[in-house]
C-alpha cells in the first residue's frame, strides 16, 4: 500500500484524485491554547468538507470536559492497529463520534496509550485514513507523548505551531528549532506556521460549548488564517 508524504494518495488511488490533507497543530510549550485552536480550526473547516478531529494527547479532559464517556476511544482502535489486522477505517467508523461539523475519535483515557504506541502504529493509521476514508481533512492535535513526534508532523500537509511572546516561551522556541535543524527537518521547518493566538475569555458557566469557539475571537483569527492560505 503506498501514499506519499505530505497526506496524497499514490498508486491506484491517485487516479480518484483523492486529497486529504493532514494539518498538525503541536507546540513544545505549554498553556498555549493548542486544543482550543486544533478545535476552532476543525469546527470551521467542517463546515466546508469532510473532517476528522484526532486528539494525540495524554491527557485530553474529553469526558470531564464533555461530561460524558466513550464507549469506544483512540486507545480500543489503537490496540486494533497493533495487531495488524485488515479494516483499519471500518473499525474506526464504528467508533466515530459528531461534534457541531466535525468527527472525531474519543481520546484515550490513559496516557500510556499514546506513550506504548510505535511511531509505525501511527503511520499505518494515517496511512488508512488517507487512502480509504472519505475525510477531506484530519486536524492533529498531536501530545509530546507520541514516539518521533517529528516524523508525525513531517507527514502533514500543514503545521501550526501555537506560541508565546515571553521570553521563556521565546527561548523553548529557539531550542525546538535548532534541533529541527540538527535532525535534518529543514522542509518540516520551513512549513511551520507560527500562531500567537488571541487570549480566550473564561466560560464562567461552567458548560463548554465547542462552537462558542467559533464564533469567538479565536474563530475569528482562525477564519483569517484559512482565508490567507486558501483553506
Amino acid at each position: 500500500m503506498l501514499w506519499c508524504r505530505k497526506g496524497r494518495a499514490s498508486g491506484a488511488d491517485a487516479g480518484a484524485q483523492k486529497t486529504t490533507e493532514l494539518l498538525g497543530i503541536y507546540s513544545p510549550l505549554g498553556f498555549c491554547g493548542q486544543t482550543s485552536f486544533a478545535l476552532a480550526l476543525a469546527q470551521i473547516l467542517g463546515r466546508e468538507k469532510s473532517v476528522l478531529y484526532l486528539n494525540m494527547e495524554e491527557y485530553s479532559g474529553f469526558e470531564e470536559l464533555f461530561e460524558k464517556e466513550y464507549p469506544y476511544t483512540l486507545s480500543d482502535l489503537l490496540y486494533f492497529v497493533r495487531q495488524e489486522k485488515a479494516g483499519i477505517t471500518v473499525k474506526m467508523n464504528s467508533m466515530i463520534q459528531s461534534m457541531g461539523s466535525m468527527d472525531f475519535i474519543p481520546p484515550v483515557q490513559s496516557p500510556e496509550d499514546i506513550r506504548g504506541t510505535r511511531w509505525q502504529d501511527w503511520e499505518r493509521l494515517l496511512q488508512e485514513i488517507v487512502l480509504h476514508s472519505s475525510y477531506e481533512a484530519v486536524v492533529l492535535d498531536v501530545g509530546d507523548g507520541i514516539e518521533e513526534v517529528f516524523q508525525i508532523l513531517d507527514l502533514c500537509t500543514r503545521v501550526y505551531v501555537p506560541v508565546r511572546d515571553d521570553r521563556i516561551s521565546k527561548c523553548k522556541m529557539e531550542q525546538f528549532e535548532k534541533l529541527l535543524r540538527l535532525r535534518d527537518y529543514s522542509q518540516l521547518l520551513a512549513g511551520i506556521e507560527k500562531v500567537l493566538l488571541p487570549i480566550l475569555s473564561q466560560n464562567t458557566d461552567n458548560e463548554f460549548r465547542v462552537e462558542e469557539l467559533v464564533w469567538s475571537e479565536l474563530g475569528d483569527f482562525v477564519r483569517e488564517l484559512l482565508e490567507k492560505e486558501n483553506l
